[in-house]
């Protein structure tokens, strides 16, 4: 694992528990705007057997791609990286036209793991599958610092919690892979479901400690350095980010693991149509507010001394979450005196939609509350 906080050239690996929340998206506009900065990024197409970044890129899918690297023997993957029509961003296609690209073996990984360290950039994105197999988690799991795309709706956020469930899992399991006693303890506690007794980090831990209080503290230790981000998007409002906060609030509690909020992007009608017209959004659509949130948060990223810790007054905000529901309220503002309430939604759809999403903040307050509870299961119930 890259630990981004020591070295020059950033590995982002950009995931999201479900299909359809826009993490393709994000990784070309958030490459595309690191690159408007002068930095120099390579973004990779990870999303095996669904690969479709060229299409966000506005670019033909006419160049050999991952399944060329990982079937020749003389390819190297630098020879895969292709450039694009803008400054400073280059591209190694996927190969979504290979039948057999989805269930790579294990020596395959590898085999991209370590070329990927071998590029040369200030950052490398990477777009990965959706979902939390064992590849997707494998390839989040090459940084410390990957970014989780979510959207507020419920199905979205729930499988972000089991996303980053399964990803300290996981991490646990290969830290100790050569560990026969720790291993066996974690094989039991995955399928050991003790009603009543919902399992966590913590608990997990405390059970390793009881036969080898190195190996948990080695743990501890290990598992303090994984700093994931959210990003979320296609927000209606503000307020969806309190959908977002109980999300958070579950994940410190259960997984001992701190998540950093890069910021909030609302749902943007004309994202779709640049897709159809083949050309970048950032490109096409400037001036947006979905620009502008986009290139903040690239921003964030570049403007970091040490990144992932993100560049904000420790002392003015509590944490990176605040900062988004600021800049959130600060956008709708903008938003709405741009005539964003009559243009994209009446004044009746509006209220309509404001209620189903706190009709929705419910709901999930509900499902919080329940995986919390006594007999939920919702530790480590893999």
């Amino acid at each position: 694992m890259v630990i981004n906080e020591n070295v020059e050239r950033k590995i982002i690996p950009v995931a999201g528990g479900k299909g359809g929340v826009g993490k393709s998206f994000l990784s070309t506009s958030i490459s595309l705007s690191l690159a408007t900065m002068g930095k120099r990024v390579i973004l990779i197409d990870l999303d095996l057997g669904g690969s479709n970044i060229h299409t966000w890129l506005g670019l033909k899918n006419c160049n050999p791609g991952i399944g060329e690297f990982l079937n020749s023997k003389t390819t190297l993957l630098s020879d895969l990286v292709v450039d694009t029509p803008y400054n400073n961003l280059q591209y190694v296609p996927g190969d979504v036209m290979r039948f057999d690209m989805a269930n790579i073996s294990f020596a395959q990984k590898k085999k991209i793991m370590k070329a990927i360290l071998q590029l040369d950039a200030d950052y490398i994105v990477i777009d990965l599958g959706a979902g939390c197999n064992h590849n997707v988690i494998d390839f989040f799991l090459i940084s410390n610092s990957g970014f989780m795309v979510i959207t507020p709706e419920t199905t979205s956020i729930m499988n972000t919690y089991n996303f980053t469930r399964n990803m300290v899992f996981r991490f646990l399991q290969r830290l100790f892979s050569s560990d026969k006693e720790v291993m066996k303890y974690l094989k039991q506690m995955v399928k050991q479901n003790i009603p009543g007794d919902p399992q966590s980090v913590d608990s997990l831990i405390s059970g390793i400690a009881e036969f080898d209080g190195a190996a948990a503290e080695k743990a501890r230790n290990y598992l303090s350095v994984l700093a994931p981000g959210v990003i979320i998007n296609m927000a209606e409002e503000p307020d969806d980010i309190h959908m977002i906060h109980a999300l958070r609030s579950l994940i410190e509690r259960n997984l001992n693991v701190q998540l950093e909020c890069l910021g909030m992007i609302f749902f943007d009608k004309d994202v779709k149509t640049s897709l159809r017209e083949r050309v970048p959004h950032l490109v096409e659509n400037s001036e947006s507010i979905t620009a502008s949130q986009i290139f903040r948060i690239a921003q964030k990223i570049a403007l970091s001394e040490n990144f992932p810790e993100m560049p904000y007054d420790h002392q003015a905000f509590s944490s990176t979450f605040d900062i988004t529901e600021i800049e959130a309220e600060n956008d709708f503002e903008i938003l709405k005196n741009q005539g964003y309430s009559s243009d994209d939604y009446d004044i009746e759809k509006l209220l309509e939609l404001i209620k189903k999403q706190r009709e929705m903040i419910h709901e999930l307050q509900g499902t919080i509350s329940m995986l919390s509870s006594p007999g939920s299961g919702a530790g480590f119930n893999f």
